[in-house]
């Protein structure tokens, strides 16, 4: 009897010191992946604080997602060489902190939901939307891979970014589309970033969530490598987003997400403006057909996120420039379903024409046309 409990004894103990292991495997885990959460949040805005806006540089404000990319692209490659204006970088975390910089005039070029555009013009803020360029970017990740529309949510829950803002305004609208209750019929985690979403699904704290990528992709291969696939296996694209607005608004399976806005003082330069509008649609093609280079140096600016993800993320995303014009009526109906749904979303009414950017050339072919008429 005593021989059965000493045997029995040692048998557990090689368990119990692999579960330490492993217990402390996963603790440094996740110090770790709050330090760089965290080191990034201060980096970013660390360095809000120390850009100026002056007459010798032109300021971009960009999140981390691929409205950026082009940026990116467009000073590795020296494009403002030919300005004379030195390309200074701020990387927003949230709307909040986006809305701080537009107000205290220290962009002149942001990328932003493109709501957040309107509701800037509608309260006389001096901003023109340039373009659209991202129609596809938000999914439903999951851990399982039966679920395929938001009902089959119902009553779970669901770690979500940015209350009050894209995507949250999105998956609001299509719940409610369809019949179900955003608030009452899922558990909603809201969270302050799309990182912080994502990390949530990474530390297995939430089994869904719904995130924009390169988050999205991010999250999936990270729950397929190393330590990760230990703690958060087996995480899925469920609902695609954009599929369920064409499907539920009988439009086309894309959304006027976000684009690039002029802000301020560079409005009155129109040659600059119509080269960077140029020259963005042109650094948007070749991040779409270059999505390996383009995650090579997509981490150079923003290191928390890994060239894999973001490789895969320019693979699912649709990042295509459309200028304002171009873009309008697309825009406009989608401003639509936000008065309907909260008209503070886009400042209480649609904006007028003079949101719309419209390059010199094009006007002057206009005005040409008018007068042979």
């Amino acid at each position: 009897m005593k021989n059965e409990k000493k045997l029995k004894a040692n048998s557990q103990k090689p368990k119990t010191k692999k579960n330490k292991h492993m217990k402390s495997k996963i603790n440094y885990f996740t110090v770790v992946f709050l330090a760089i959460i965290t080191l990034s949040a201060c980096t970013q805005e660390q360095s809000a604080q120390n850009v100026k806006n002056t007459s010798e540089n032109i300021v971009f404000a960009v999140p981390f997602a691929p409205v950026s990319y082009p940026v990116f692209k467009m000073i590795e490659s020296g494009i403002f060489d030919k300005t004379g204006k030195k390309p200074e970088l701020i990387i927003w975390n949230n709307p909040d902190q986006l809305r701080a910089l537009v107000a205290g005039k220290q962009v002149d070029v942001c990328a932003m939901p493109s709501n957040v555009g309107a509701m800037f013009y509608n309260k006389n803020i001096d901003i023109k939307l340039l373009n659209i360029s991202i129609w596809r970017a938000i999914w439903l990740v999951s851990r399982s891979k039966d679920k395929k529309t938001l009902a089959d949510f119902k009553g779970e829950e669901i770690a979500m970014p940015f209350k009050g803002d894209m995507p949250h305004l999105v998956f609001m609208n299509l719940a409610r589309k369809q019949g179900l209750d955003p608030e009452k019929d899922f558990k909603i985690q809201y969270q302050s970033t799309p990182m912080d979403a994502a990390k949530k699904m990474i530390m297995r704290r939430v089994d869904n969530a719904l995130l924009i990528d390169p988050a999205v992709s991010t999250v999936i291969v990270k729950s397929q490598s190393g330590l990760t696939s230990i703690i958060a296996p087996d995480i899925y694209r469920s609902v695609d987003i954009q599929n369920e607005w064409g499907r539920l608004y009988n439009t086309a399976n894309e959304i006027p997400f976000a684009g690039m806005m002029a802000v301020g003082k560079i409005l009155e330069d129109k040659k600059l403006l119509d080269y960077f509008v140029e020259e963005y649609k042109k650094a948007t093609e070749w991040c779409m057909q270059n999505p390996e280079a383009t995650a090579k140096m997509v981490v150079k600016y923003i290191p928390q996120l890994n060239e894999k993800g973001v490789s895969l993320a320019m693979k699912n995303v649709t990042l295509r420039a459309d200028d304002a014009k171009t873009s309008k009526d697309r825009v406009n109906a989608f401003y639509k379903v936000l008065l309907e749904s909260k008209p503070a979303l886009v400042g209480g009414k649609l904006p007028d024409d003079g949101y719309y950017y419209q390059d010199i050339e094009k006007v002057e072919v206009q005005e040409e046309t008018k007068s042979e008429q």
